[in-house]
């Protein structure tokens, strides 16, 4: 890929068109000014020195680790680790991953065939992420259509600066969010789990770091915060009794699932 070297854009019709939509999302929640403003001025300094480590810690200093709105729900999810045996949420955390990478794959392939194309050989350091999760039960999960909207644009340079910010941000995001539920469900291995994500963001960024307007970086925080609202959607609302029952199966039945994950870990990680 020959990186176009311009600041790219946000939407212009975000605000009006796009952002309506995803605020009518159960469990959407508006990111905060000082998350978008903190974590953009922290992306322009590692830009420039080069090491998007700052990024990461940035996040997640000033950031929210769930990023979603739960309402009447969040005081239960606070008390997870208390309630739901260790055995249980390790595979319902493991069908959630496996789900959001399967829709991702799926997400590509609706596409306009030239971004398709564009995306699934134009960054070969994306086409690794998390190959240590194990086979399993996988949910139906999908996109927000507003993802694809906002991604397959008219220009391909647009959309590649789009992908690229997009996908990089996630491991960011995701990065924060495992080391919480570290803590939260009892499961000190996602604390390696969480050390990936973040190597992963900063390899990531250390490809193609394109250059954003404040209006991009926003858009790009609320996309994501979209589709980590439509995940808790699937885990504790329209699908919460399916992945609670498969839970519980596979945590008798595929106990060993658990243990391959951990063992994954343990193997180094690829990055381009």
């Amino acid at each position: 890929m020959t990186k176009t070297e311009r600041c790219f854009d946000g939407e212009p019709n975000f605000e009006t068109h796009c952002l309506p939509k995803l605020r009518a999302m159960p469990f959407f929640r508006l990111a905060t000014d000082e998350e978008i403003d903190a974590s953009y001025r922290a992306y322009v300094r590692c830009r420039a020195g080069g090491d998007f480590g700052p990024l990461c810690d940035v996040w997640q200093k000033t950031a929210l680790a769930t990023r979603a709105d739960l309402g009447a729900i969040g005081h239960a999810y606070d008390r997870a680790g208390l309630i739901a045996p260790k055995r249980v949420s390790a595979h319902a955390f493991l069908a959630s991953v496996r789900g959001v990478l399967a829709a991702g794959k799926r997400f590509r392939q609706r596409l306009r065939p030239a971004t398709t194309l564009a995306l699934e050989t134009e960054f070969p350091w994306l086409e690794h992420r998390h190959e240590h999760i194990p086979d399993g039960w996988t949910p139906s999960f999908e996109f927000p259509a507003e993802f694809s909207e906002w991604l397959d644009v008219a220009s391909l340079d647009d959309a590649r600066a789009r992908w690229q910010l997009v996908a990089s941000l996630n491991e960011v995001q995701q990065a924060h969010y495992s080391a919480d539920a570290a803590e939260r469900f009892r499961l000190p291995e996602l604390r390696a789990h969480a050390a990936r994500e973040r190597a992963l963001a900063i390899n990531y960024f250390g490809h193609w770091a394109p250059e954003a307007t404040p209006a991009l970086w926003r858009q790009t925080v609320i996309l994501l915060d979209a589709l980590n609202a439509a995940v808790f959607e699937m885990m504790c609302s329209s699908r919460a009794g399916e992945m609670i029952s498969r839970a519980l199966l596979s945590a008798v039945t595929r106990h060993t699932e658990w243990h391959a994950f951990v063992d994954g870990l343990g193997r180094p990680q690829r990055l381009l």
